[in-house]
């Protein structure tokens, strides 16, 4: 059995927008400056002179968000900085409801004409903690029923499954959650649910 990981990350996969990564820039120090999102949001980190980086990343007091490749992917990772209480499922739904905001906000953003689409069929949760939460199959076997509940909060109307991620097992524990709605058997993308209460 695994303890209780409360650092987690999401990530939602993207097609490469076609345009440049310095455009992310701007647009999140106009975050910082408008303080969006309800986070307190702090600075922005360009690393995409480093290869398999994390990208442009927007820090906040909370959570940290990137747009990251490290697994060859385009994608919009939100990794949770500071423990949040109530467990691993309340921590994956607080941090999904986190990229979502991110993930509407850059795609309604007339700078990147549309050009931004993420996927909400497929996210990637991951275990930030690789003492507490091993990459192995007991780790999986732990994750996979909490990121299940953590995805159903936000997604309530939807069928959610869990599929392992083949990863080196020095990686970060990793699952990916395949979100369908109930009424259909197409893979488009959902509503999410707002915050409870």
């Amino acid at each position: 059995m695994i303890a209780d990981p409360r650092r987690v990350c999401v990530k939602l996969f993207a097609a490469e927008p076609g345009v440049p990564d310095s455009a992310f820039v701007p647009i999140f120090h106009e975050w910082i400056r408008d303080r969006a999102l309800g986070l307190v949001l702090l600075d922005v980190a360009d690393y995409t002179h480093v290869p398999d980086s994390p990208g442009v990343m927007l820090i906040a007091h909370e959570a940290a968000f990137s747009l990251d490749r490290t697994d060859g992917r385009l994608g919009l990772l939100a990794q949770q900085r500071r423990p949040i209480d109530g467990g691993v499922s309340t921590a994956i739904a607080v941090t999904l409801r986190q990229a979502l905001a991110v993930a509407d906000r850059l795609e309604a953003d007339r700078r990147l004409a549309g050009r931004l689409m993420f996927d909400r069929a497929r996210i990637r949760v991951e275990a930030n903690d690789r003492l507490r939460a091993p990459n192995t199959e007991v780790g999986f076997r732990a994750l996979a029923p909490r990121a299940q509940a953590g995805l159903e909060t936000v997604f309530p109307a939807s069928s959610i499954r869990i599929v392992g991620v083949e990863t080196p097992r020095r990686d970060r524990l990793a699952v990916d959650g395949l979100v369908t709605r109930s009424n259909s058997g197409g893979r488009e993308p959902m509503e999410a649910a707002g915050p409870p209460g």
